[in-house]
């Protein structure tokens, strides 16, 4: 019961970071990646070809990085306008406002086949939803695939054993390090059930390292819309 109702507070502090505490994002994320927030979310771009779509594109550090490449097609999505709208803000002083979209992941409103990469980073539980996963399959086209940034590993020392702390406090665990995920990882098999080949990459950022997981669409079932 306890698990219950702390799932639930989390669900609802995130609810109100994402709305109305938007404009501390990028304070509280660079306080808990020790700085390495912007860089590490740099290091899932040479993982993406074609048409990009970003789930939960946030304050807009990718959409920013992308719109500097006039060449490439991409869209940012988010559920949250005041997260939009900080988006806005920073691709603008990029010097290109790009495609934004209310949206929720599991109704993306999109054709099919419409995406050649799809990026979520650092992203909510929305990602293992089923209907996410269905949704991602259906919008992205043949060879698309699913690029999740997901954890980070800090430096030993002070600051990763804060981020452990908050973890254990918030989440009733450590922080995602290679040395505390599971084994094997349930993502993997949610990721497998809905169709995809899945591998895992660890990528170093200065002193401190990512994972990048590179989710591969791998049968031709596709659910179509118009």
């Amino acid at each position: 019961m306890f698990d219950r109702l702390r799932l639930k507070l989390v669900r609802w502090a995130f609810a109100r970071f994402y709305s109305e505490g938007a404009w501390t994002y990028d304070a509280v994320a660079a306080l808990i990646s020790r700085g390495y927030w912007a860089r590490w979310i740099q290091a899932v771009r040479p993982y993406l070809h074609g048409r990009v779509l970003e789930l939960g594109c946030g304050t807009g550090y990718l959409q920013a990085a992308l719109a500097s490449d006039r060449q490439r097609y991409h869209v940012g999505l988010d559920l949250s306008r005041q997260m939009l709208q900080l988006t806005r803000r920073r691709t603008a002083r990029a010097g290109q406002e790009g495609l934004l979209v209310r949206a929720r992941a599991q109704q993306l409103p999109f054709h099919s086949a419409s995406f050649d990469s799809i990026v979520a980073t650092f992203p909510a539980e929305y990602i293992v939803d089923s209907a996410t996963l269905e949704e991602v399959r259906r919008a992205l086209g043949p060879g698309g695939r699913l690029l999740i940034l997901d954890a980070g590993q800090l430096p030993p020392g002070f600051s990763r054993r804060l981020v452990n702390l908050v973890y254990a406090l918030v989440f009733g665990r450590r922080a995602a390090l290679p040395a505390s995920l599971p084994t094997p990882d349930p993502r993997f098999e949610l990721l497998h059930s809905a169709g995809f080949r899945v591998d895992e990459r660890w990528e170093r950022v200065r002193e401190s390292r990512v994972q990048v997981l590179v989710a591969e669409v791998s049968s031709c079932r596709r659910v179509t819309k118009s």
